[in-house]
């Protein structure tokens, strides 16, 4: 199967075939690049040397971006006739393989489907991406602003790859006329999604025999009060702060331990908090906010009880729909998409890392998030042509505005 040969505007386009698009997948899906964060963690250095071979072969330039350890950024360059710039970022890593039901690095084909870690999230994005520039070197074609792919790190736990891309593209953000960054989005053109701040909150109670617990007290019984308040919150007072894009801020207890025996009263309980900002709101300014209403509680109820330092932060982004990549990108997606359309998103990504440094930032891919980390993960091949298309389409009709 083939892409049209015409781009949105009706210029002569070089084709993408079908057939090449799952190969570039398959050759993705088949190097494991599990985050060494994970239980068999592999990192991602095999698969950016993958990217940078790539690159070579067509001819292109292509720079390693060292960031950790034995973990490296690759960097490459369709260069375009002026010196704005459009990025195309993706990352590399993928989540544990544990208690999946297919071969994880098989990259297997079947029914029009690719399955494997890592297929949806976010290899079938890396993968239009790299078919897109592919295509267009292939063909010879100086677009009229010039394309970077950016191949990064770290995504799936504390971003440290798009972080150095950032700070790194900072000094001449002017230059960027806007990034797409690549997660399954259903070729939706994600324009603001949430944030997040985690933590843990500390309940401390007293030890004592449980064959006569009034003696002690009881810190799991005491924590029952916290998550009383903060389900109170997630469901009475976050809803006003709703975001038309992206819904309201939440929060969710996503862990919790206490008691030492089964004979022993608990004298300390933890719960892990996660706390959706959207965008407008500053994660630390909520934690604060959160700290603060969690000590009037203890106050209140006379519970000893401790917020820790937030663990981790990430922000909330919003990119005006205005934009000239907003609009581009969606003009060339609705050629193949055409229900396409500006939404907002739940969770998080490397976008608002690069909205931070005022490089106005997209999220869009082939797939859904419901088919991400899942025992089974895979993805529909006809829609990562239609992304790799679209994306084609996108570098040929921006200008250097």
């Amino acid at each position: 199967m083939s892409s049209p040969g015409r781009g949105y505007d009706g210029r002569i386009v070089p084709d993408i075939n079908g057939s090449r698009v799952a190969e570039i997948l398959q050759q993705l899906v088949r190097i494991p690049s599990v985050n060494p964060a994970f239980p068999g963690g592999t990192g991602e250095a095999e698969l950016g040397r993958y990217v940078e071979e790539f690159l070579y072969r067509l001819n292109l330039p292509a720079e390693r971006q060292v960031v950790a350890g034995g973990r490296f950024n690759v960097l490459g360059t369709l260069p375009g006739r002026s010196q704005r710039k459009l990025l195309l970022e993706a990352h590399m890593d993928t989540v544990q393989t544990i208690g999946m039901t297919v071969p994880p690095f098989d990259g297997r084909i079947e029914g029009g489907r690719l399955y494997g870690r890592g297929a949806c999230d976010t290899k079938a994005s890396l993968a239009a991406m790299l078919a897109a520039i592919e295509a267009l070197a292939l063909a010879g074609i100086r677009p009229e602003v010039t394309a970077e792919l950016a191949a990064v790190v770290d995504e799936e736990t504390t971003y440290i790859g798009v972080s150095a891309l950032a700070e790194r593209i900072k000094p001449n953000a002017a230059d960027y006329m806007g990034a797409v960054v690549g997660e399954p989005t259903g070729l939706a053109v994600i324009s603001a999604h949430k944030g997040c701040c985690r933590f843990y909150v500390d309940v401390y109670g007293v030890a004592c025999h449980s064959s006569n617990p009034a003696q002690g007290v009881n810190a799991i019984n005491q924590m029952n009060k916290v998550l009383t308040f903060l389900s109170e919150l997630h469901e009475s007072r976050y809803p006003q702060r709703a975001h038309p894009l992206t819904g309201p801020p939440t929060v969710c207890v996503t862990g919790i331990q206490g008691g030492i025996a089964p004979n022993t009263v608990p004298a300390d309980c933890r719960i892990t908090v996660d706390r959706r900002t959207v965008p407008g709101e500053e994660p630390l300014v909520v934690y604060e906010e959160m700290k603060h209403q969690l000590e009037e509680l203890a106050s209140a109820e006379g519970l000893e009880l401790t917020v820790s330092e937030p663990f981790v932060i990430d922000y909330a982004m919003e990119t005006d729909r205005n934009e000239p990549i907003v609009r581009y990108l969606l003009a060339a997606t609705q050629t193949y998409e055409p229900q396409a359309s500006v939404q907002g998103a739940a969770y998080c990504s490397d976008a608002s890392k690069l909205v931070r440094v005022a490089v106005p930032s997209v999220v869009f891919g082939p797939g859904h998030i419901s088919e991400a980390h899942t025992q089974d993960e895979w993805i529909e091949l006809s829609q990562v042509e239609q992304a790799a298309c679209a994306l084609r389409d996108l570098i040929l009709s921006v200008k250097a505005i």
